[in-house]
């Protein structure tokens, strides 16, 4: 091995190049053949500590430990004697496979100074050496033995006890974040009593995924509400307590994927474009997502639930949303838009459907009702198939001939719209002032079956569930 005084010096800067384009791990072993370059990779605008290891079981604590001692210490040691924090800092990732209680205050004073640097991309995912994991004596088959609130305190004791906790606190300096991915920690309550836009926690933030975390009751809305900028968030494998409320009038997509929540309820999302929900099935005293409630989300393009637990589901002021519905136990779908939406509903057990739209077709059966069939029709019809297996409908239109579907248009179908619905209830706001045979066969049509059919100025009435 040639000596320090052989070894050819070169300058800073091309040293400074090449570490940059190496991953974190290789630039400081490199920086052990030199002073020259100890401590250039510290300065690095992107730095990726990854411990590695096998997430399914390799607990090698004395390997934990060289990568906390070895690269995690010396670069807050150096950072910390040469004032490195000056310098710009694009993003950050530390993700530890054996994560120890003992490990808090490395990761706080590495957050710290990431943030002191204005890092903009922050990665961080602890997972709990199984060392530390404490199940409890809580199996999955011990589950049905606990009531609601036992089984969301036993779900978060194992391994979640020994996660690494962040506060209000601890996020009151990440200003600059525009990126956040989190994984495998616990986030308390950061609500504050003094809110404004101009001292939330995370003004710039634009992009938001968390994997594995467990929240405290309601922290994730009031983590939103510190969120006044954001448009991506996802949420993967986390525990949400009960209920998982958001509103945000910035976010643009929203993705919620085997999650632990009894209900959902997005409000006032008013740029929500995409929207994802997957579930697996709970246990029965807390099945996943049981409720899913949208309102006031108007730009909603893109929607696909898959709930095998789901029993309601509520779609409100939605003007053009295509998507799909996967729920074998629903029993009430409630939809209140426009008919440019179009869904795909798989739900054989739906007992209930309210459907409310707000298509003004008034002008449209003056001008071409006694001349030609409306372009509607066939829109119309497709539209409703979709809540054919419903035992009871609750329809409501704004003009009574749109439900008027002219008789040669009733004979080019083989089957009516609701071949078993029950029971009909529809309601517009210009109804007939007498009986009208053309109404009459139309409904008759469209459920052969119903037992009650009746309508009364737009009036919306108290559904079963």
């Amino acid at each position: 091995m040639a000596s320090e005084s052989t070894r050819p010096h070169m300058p800073d800067l091309v040293i400074h190049k090449i570490l940059l384009f190496l991953p974190t791990k290789s630039a400081v072993r490199l920086s052990f053949l030199s002073k020259q370059w100890e401590g250039v990779w510290c300065s690095a605008p992107i730095l990726d500590f990854d411990e590695g290891g096998d997430e399914d079981g390799n607990n090698n604590l004395s390997q934990h430990r060289r990568f906390v001692e070895n690269i995690l210490s010396r670069y807050l040691k150096f950072i910390v004697e040469e004032e490195k924090e000056k310098q710009g800092l694009q993003k950050v990732k530390l993700h530890m496979t054996r994560y120890l209680t003992g490990d808090a205050s490395i990761v706080t004073k590495l957050l710290s100074s990431s943030f002191e640097r204005g890092v903009k991309e922050l990665d961080i995912s602890l997972r709990v050496s199984e060392t530390q994991w404490d199940h409890g004596g809580n199996d999955i088959e011990n589950y049905n033995n606990l009531s609601t609130m036992q089984l969301i305190k036993a779900k978060s004791a194992a391994p979640m006890k020994n996660y690494y906790y962040f506060s209000r606190n601890a996020l009151a300096n990440a200003k600059s974040l525009t990126t956040l991915n989190f994984g495998y920690v616990r986030i308390t309550n950061i609500s504050s009593k003094e809110y404004s836009t101009s001292t939330c926690l995370l003004p710039s933030l634009k992009s938001m995924s968390l994997k594995t975390v467990h929240f405290d009751s309601e922290t994730l809305l009031y983590l939103m509400h510190e969120c006044p900028s954001i448009e991506y968030l996802s949420i993967n494998s986390c525990c949400l307590g009960v209920d998982l409320k958001v509103s945000s009038s910035s976010l643009k997509s929203l993705q919620v994927e085997h999650c632990d929540c009894f209900a959902i309820r997005v409000d006032n999302a008013v740029n929500l474009e995409s929207l994802a929900i997957i579930s697996d099935i709970g246990p029965p005293q807390l099945p996943n997502f049981e409720s899913i409630m949208l309102k006031d989300c108007s730009n909603l393009k893109r929607m696909n639930i898959c709930a095998p637990q789901l029993k309601l589901f509520s779609l409100d002021g939605c003007l053009d949303v295509k998507g799909t519905v996967d729920a074998p136990l629903l029993q009430s779908f409630t939809f209140k838009g426009y008919l440019s939406s179009k869904f795909s509903v798989k739900a054989p057990n739906l007992a209930w459907s309210r459907i409310v739209l707000f298509d003004n077709w008034g002008r449209e059966a003056a001008a071409t009702f006694n001349s030609r069939p409306w372009n509607h029709f066939t829109t119309l019809s497709n539209f409703l198939k979709e809540f054919g297996s419903s035992r009871s409908l609750d329809l409501y239109v704004t003009h009574i001939k749109a439900l008027m579907f002219p008789k040669d248009f009733r004979e080019t179908l083989s089957s009516p719209i609701f071949p078993s619905l029950e029971n009909f209830y529809f309601s517009v706001k210009n109804p007939f002032k007498k009986r009208n045979k053309e109404l009459s066969d139309s409904l008759n049509w469209m459920a052969p079956d119903a037992q009650v059919i009746e309508h009364r100025p737009w009036r919306m009435r108290q559904g079963p569930f």
